[in-house]
């Protein structure tokens, strides 16, 4: 069976280009990788890059590491992947900005990697072509990413096709499909328009929706592009709860976007859109999938009036605070009118005043 696909409820885009995108240089790509708490998937990562052919230009490590100390098996890297530190944890969005840092007169592209992928050894050779091919419209371009193993959770991964982008309803004039928006773990990005949109949104602080996000607004100005041969597999964990949380994290983007888009809701039903037939050994993980969706959705909202309740909490406070002020200002005032208003004492003769008081 061949990967399913998906599409967002976005407003028809404009095809009309911003401005040109150059063409793709290995050596004026710079290739960007988030860590936190992942040493042995970034150098199955780093492995896999520079076993590509040609190299990219360089590659960055984000470390979002609370601590900095690198494994002593980074340094054989140090020739061709820089290191950039800064206080962690603060979730991938925020990495992979610090990863591009400012712009540089250096480089043409950015791309999105992430721990643990692999790479087909002639993933630029396809971002190559995929950009002649398709003009010099082309913002990004995305490829497939699929699982990497036997395990139910992989080949479901694959299957489903979960981790490529939403594609828009009607196909290209090619018959290619055409992506909405951009997975990061298989991603390459055009600088300018990059820093064009506004980078990565850091409102988004895990992972999940941060980089459809970005694609969206990439989206808005010019073309997001499909080469399905520029390939990488991600060896996912075979662990329920790890697959629980994966797509709990997915649903709390999902109201992310929704609000941040004005969105129809995103909340996933529980039933799938697939026939029992496509579903076949996969209906528990179909099930698993929809409950963790609406779950982490669900998170969302209720943070969100959790929020809305502790603003009318404050705003309240502060509304008795201001009353409460008032009534102490009046006070004062009544008093200090009320002094102004007495007789003053008559000091000739010795005299007092005898004005009624």
């Amino acid at each position: 069976m061949g990967a399913t696909h998906y599409s967002l409820p976005l407003p028809p885009k404009s095809h009309k280009a911003s401005f040109p995108s150059p063409r793709i240089e290995p050596d004026r790509i710079r290739v960007v990788v988030p860590v936190y708490n992942d040493w042995a998937g970034l150098k199955t990562t780093l492995d896999s890059l520079m076993g590509l052919d040609p190299l990219p230009g360089l590659i960055t490590v984000a470390n979002d590491n609370i601590d900095n100390r690198m494994p002593e098996w980074f340094k054989t890297y140090r020739d061709r992947v820089e290191i950039v530190n800064y206080y962690g944890n603060q979730g991938p969005a925020y990495a992979r900005n610090q990863g591009c840092g400012r712009i540089s007169p250096h480089f043409d592209w950015f791309y999105f990697t992430d721990c643990g992928c692999e790479h087909v050894s002639s993933l630029i050779e396809h971002f190559i072509s995929a950009r002649d091919e398709s003009g010099v419209s082309a913002m990004a371009i995305c490829g497939t990413i699929s699982g990497n193993g036997s395990g139910s959770i992989n080949r479901y991964m694959t299957e489903m096709g979960i981790l490529n982008p939403p594609f828009e309803e009607n196909s290209g004039s090619d018959g290619q499909k055409v992506p909405q928006a951009i997975v990061t773990a298989n991603a390459l990005v055009s600088v300018r328009a990059f820093y064009q949109v506004g980078r990565f949104s850091t409102d988004f602080r895990e992972a999940g929706g941060e980089d459809l996000d970005l694609g969206i607004r990439l989206r808005d100005i010019g073309e997001l592009v499909w080469k399905p041969d520029a390939a990488v597999v991600h060896e996912f964990d075979e662990d329920s709860k790890d697959f629980v949380k994966r797509f709990e994290r997915y649903g709390r983007g999902n109201r992310r976007l929704e609000q941040r888009y004005n969105l129809p809701s995103l909340r996933s039903s529980s039933k799938s859109n697939l026939i029992p037939s496509e579903i076949g050994e996969f209906q528990d993980l179909v099930k698993l999938q929809f409950k963790s969706l609406q779950r982490g959705y669900d998170q969302a909202r209720f943070g969100e009036f959790q929020s809305l309740a502790g603003l009318k909490s404050v705003i309240g406070f502060s509304l008795k605070a201001r009353r409460r002020l008032q009534q102490i200002q009046s006070l004062l005032l009544e008093t200090v009118v009320s002094h102004a208003r007495r007789p003053k004492p008559n000091t000739k003769g010795g005299e007092q005043d005898a004005t009624p008081r």
